[in-house]
């Protein structure tokens, strides 16, 4: 028996030490996911929002308030986002009562630039249920096992498809699901070489779309050409 309590006691030593840190996971939070050009329109609210509150924050006189100038590249218009957010941000700023010009001719014009960058992971583990889903099929069962008593047979077939229908419909509508492909999108505002103004957002887009946001970024792979001799 003594010997048992030794083992004992050096297995509950022996894991109390671990020649790597143990993994542990970030607390629960949530992500947009971009699925339509209404959301890139959110997103141009929300951007004219801040700046807004920054403008009015840093230029405290109304009528010492300088314009701003929406930087533009030729590279944009190749990338329907590039394209359509300048669009949206432009009409949001105005709305707002924001000073925008179409040139930089004045001297304390501030110069707002956006830029998008894709991300793609390789190894992601997204393997866990969706809450709620092992409830709603516990609750199919009870309705089945109650209705074998009550119902009759040739009707009770059809439930165990409609649970799992409404259950997929149901994590569909509140939770679109995580993605490989997220894009990061960043929006600054300069003043002779200085940033007044940075705001980053965060989405998940579907794995296919990330052409709308990135043309020139092939998911990391090349494209070789098999010429037969």
């Amino acid at each position: 028996m003594k010997y048992i309590w030794i083992a004992t006691l050096v297995l509950l030593t022996s894991c109390a030490y671990r020649p790597i840190p143990l993994a542990t996971s970030y607390p629960v939070t949530t992500q947009n996911k971009m699925q339509a050009v209404h959301h890139w329109d959110v997103l141009a609210a929300n951007v004219a929002d801040r700046l807004k509150t920054t403008i009015d924050l840093t230029f405290p006189d109304s009528t010492l308030k300088p314009p701003i100038f929406i930087r533009f590249t030729k590279d944009y218009e190749e990338i329907p986002f590039g394209k359509a957010f300048y669009r949206l941000l432009r009409t949001q700023l105005v709305q707002r009562g924001v000073n925008v010009v179409t040139s930089t001719e004045y001297s304390d014009t501030l110069l707002l630039d956006y830029d998008m960058q894709v991300v793609f992971h390789k190894d992601r583990r997204l393997t866990y249920p969706t809450p709620g889903i092992f409830t709603a099929l516990g609750g199919g069962v009870w309705l089945m096992a109650e209705g074998a008593k009550r119902w009759d047979p040739s009707g009770l077939a059809a439930l165990p498809a409609l649970v799992a229908a409404d259950a997929y419909a149901l994590s569909e509508r509140y939770m679109p699901g995580e993605t490989n492909t997220e894009v990061l999108i960043t929006t600054t505002v300069t003043t002779n070489d200085q940033y007044i103004f940075g705001y980053n957002e965060m989405y998940y887009i579907n794995d296919g779309d990330y052409e709308q946001y990135d043309d020139h970024n092939n998911n990391g792979m090349q494209t070789f050409n098999v010429v037969d001799k």
